[in-house]
């Protein structure tokens, strides 16, 4: 009677639940089980078991998968093992242009979530997603792409981008292509454009164009990299920055002067010569400028966005933290980091970091730094944010960080020799303010190496010091001594290492 009692019971709850009249229920579910689940897939994988397909790269090695695990993440192999397609019923899938090494890589993917992105194997990685369509890979590649853009690499990566369907890609490149177009043009990639692709860049609306000379010498550096076959492209190329020029003057002037930049004066001062209005049609403004808080008898939170272009002013969102001073600013791609500072009422170093992202005008709290700090400097290098110097609790700090966007966390950066206040940026970071030290040394940071040294001395060792520009020879600097109340200028030399006073002429 006993056992009888002790099984009829979960029957009894049975017809009790059956009824409506359920009282207690345990919804359980098992956190491990997605984890569990892949982990047995993949040694499935390993141990070649239950596997009911074979994917064959270019160099003949075999890989043997499951369908199911395939089409999960890849809408190429959902797509074949589906519908009425030839590979459906087979079990030898043949890709020729994809390598070992790559096809490795994505089926571990489909097994695993994970695979390693480098600088070797993200442009294969990305092509091989795009055409067996797995999306985050994809994706993820592109975002790896766009954290090693630069001014060197830009053309290509656009290339590339729009070969391949990267519209996130094919947008910073375009941004950078039109924001840096002076440096652009110095690039050997610029001089391996076809015309209309010069021709699309010349014409958009957005190229950051400060001086006429710009877009003239970019005409005659192209066209004197090939002239046999880029002087008849003349017209069509000026037309772009709306002028004209007469085309046998222009191939007279090409068989004349040989040196660009006679060249380029030379048709300078026959377009200034026929056209009253060159200047105004040729110039360009494309980038705007930021106004990010700021003091005013009370810490600011507003945003200020100038268009040069139409010479007006907007407002853009402010930031949600409206009381914090002394922080730093520096912008990276589209958005515009805020980083540090302190606050009024108790003027204790803050981590905080705000991310204010200029095209949607929207504020996003970023990662922390690992060294709260105000009165410090940060700065876009390699496509990463570095936050150097700076005050804490009242006494200098030495400490440097730096941000990776694409893995969303602070790195910690060799410690500067003296710590102070860094105003430019280059290929490497130079220290030069002085702030309230005499401290007489220009230290630089290099990136790849890590490293900290003294390049030379300041001229003017007390003053405030503050960028005025940077090209890729030399730093253009501007003092402020506070005691005596005079201003001078100077500039470093990158490649000598030596320092000179600034004249009205350099």
């Amino acid at each position: 009677m006993v056992f009888f009692s002790r099984i009829s019971a979960p029957f009894a709850v049975a017809r009790m639940s059956s009824k409506g009249h359920e009282l207690y229920t345990y919804d359980f579910c098992d956190a491990a089980h997605p984890v569990e689940l892949l982990n047995m897939l993949r040694a499935f994988y390993l141990g070649d078991l239950f596997t009911d397909v074979s994917l064959k790269c270019s160099s003949g090695q075999v890989f043997h998968c499951h369908k199911v695990v395939l089409s999960g993440r890849s809408a190429y192999f959902k797509v074949m093992f589906t519908l009425d397609m030839r590979e459906r019923s087979t079990q030898l899938i043949s890709l020729p242009g994809v390598d070992a090494d790559i096809l490795e890589a994505l089926v571990n993917y489909a097994y695993t979530s994970s695979v390693s992105i480098t600088q070797t194997n993200v442009q294969s990685l990305l092509e091989a997603a795009d055409l067996l369509q797995f999306s985050t890979v994809k994706r993820a590649c592109e975002e790896f792409l766009v954290r090693l853009l630069d001014v060197d690499n830009c053309l290509g990566m656009h290339a590339f981008a729009e070969h391949h369907v990267c519209p996130a890609l094919e947008r910073e490149a375009r941004r950078l292509m039109f924001s840096r177009f002076e440096e652009l043009i110095q690039q050997e990639e610029f001089l391996e454009l076809n015309v209309k692709e010069l021709i699309s860049i010349l014409s958009a609306e957005n190229l950051n164009v400060w001086k006429e000379e710009v877009l003239i010498e970019a005409i005659v550096k192209w066209i004197a990299h090939d002239p046999p076959s880029r002087v008849h492209d003349v017209q069509d190329l000026l037309q772009s920055v709306k002028l004209e020029m007469d085309e046998g003057f222009f191939r007279a002037a090409v068989d004349i002067q040989k040196d660009e930049k006679s060249l380029s004066s030379l048709i300078l001062h026959s377009l200034k010569s026929s056209s009253e209005e060159f200047t105004l049609s040729c110039r360009k403004l494309g980038s705007s400028m930021y106004v990010i808080g700021g003091y005013y008898w009370h810490p600011l939170s507003e945003v200020h966005m100038w268009n040069p272009a139409s010479n007006t002013w907007l407002q853009g969102k402010s930031m949600p933290d409206h009381a914090r001073e002394s922080y730093s600013v520096s912008l990276l791609g589209p958005n515009i980091y805020v980083t540090g500072g302190y606050r009024s009422e108790t003027i204790e170093a803050l981590g905080d970091v705000w991310i204010y992202h200029a095209d949607a005008d929207e504020w996003t709290e970023g990662r922390p730094m690992l060294t709260a700090r105000y009165y410090h400097c940060s700065v876009a290098l390699r496509g990463c944010v570095y936050a150097i110097g700076g005050y804490r609790a009242g006494a200098p700090a030495r400490q440097t960080e730096f941000y990776d966007p694409l893995k969303k966390e602070w790195f910690p950066a060799a410690d500067m020799i003296q710590g102070r206040n860094p105003r430019v940026l280059f290929l490497c970071v130079f220290l030069l303010k002085g702030g309230s030290c005499t401290y007489e040394k220009i230290q630089a940071y290099q990136a790849n190496s890590n490293e900290w040294s003294v390049v030379t001395t300041s001229p003017h060792p007390g003053a405030s010091e503050t960028q005025q520009g940077c090209g890729e020879e030399e730093v253009h600097c501007y003092t402020c001594n506070q005691t005596n109340h005079t201003n001078s200028a100077f500039i470093y030399s990158v490649l000598t290492g030596s320092i000179r006073q600034r004249t009205q002429d350099s």
